[in-house]
Order: structure tokens, then C-alpha cells, then sequence
């Protein structure tokens, strides 16, 4: 199956309440590729890679609030190449 790539950047209460972790957690149990890290400004960012059903599927867990904890105020996402060196979901270093 085709691997499209989606960039997401969330706002709110996403820092200090285990959103990565969620997220890791949550990306290895459907089959995601990518990462997921803190940007310095508070929001949150997801680099996602898999099928556009996976891709909307994060997409629906994040309408509905994500994690238990955190407070989605809104997100942005756009289209993105597919990294194919990526072969895991992983937390990186804050950016």
C-alpha cells in the first residue's frame, strides 16, 4: 500500500502532561511511522508516515482530544514527503 506523509503541529496543553508518550504508544499500536517532539514554543509536533486510513485515524484520535490530559486547542497539518528512513515510531529531542 502507497505511504503518504502528514506534518502536524498541536497547541494547547500538550507539554509536561505525557502527549509524546501517548503518542508513541499510540503510533506503534496502529502501525505508524515517525516521530513525535516538544518545539520550544510550547506546541507539539508529529511527523507521521503510513496509509492515508492510518493518517486519518491519528487524525480522528486527535480531534477527539488525544491523550487523557491534554487540552487540544487546535492543530494545523500539511502534506509531507514520506522519510523513509524512518522504520519506527519515536520521541525526539525538543526543537
Amino acid at each position: 500500500m502507497r505511504k503518504i506523509g502528514r506534518n502536524y503541529y498541536i497547541y494547547g496543553r500538550v507539554q509536561g502532561v505525557g502527549f509524546r508518550y501517548h503518542t508513541l504508544y499510540w503510533g506503534k499500536e496502529h502501525g505508524l511511522y515517525g516521530y513525535v517532539y516538544n518545539r520550544y514554543d510550547g506546541s507539539v509536533n508529529i511527523k507521521a508516515f503510513g496509509t492515508l486510513q492510518q493518517i486519518q485515524q491519528l487524525e480522528y484520535w486527535l480531534k477527539a482530544g488525544g491523550p487523557v490530559g491534554a487540552k487540544i486547542e487546535y492543530y494545523k497539518s500539511e502534506e509531507c514527503h514520506v522519510e523513509k528512513e524512518v522504520v519506527d515510531f519515536h520521541i525526539r529531542h525538543s526543537l
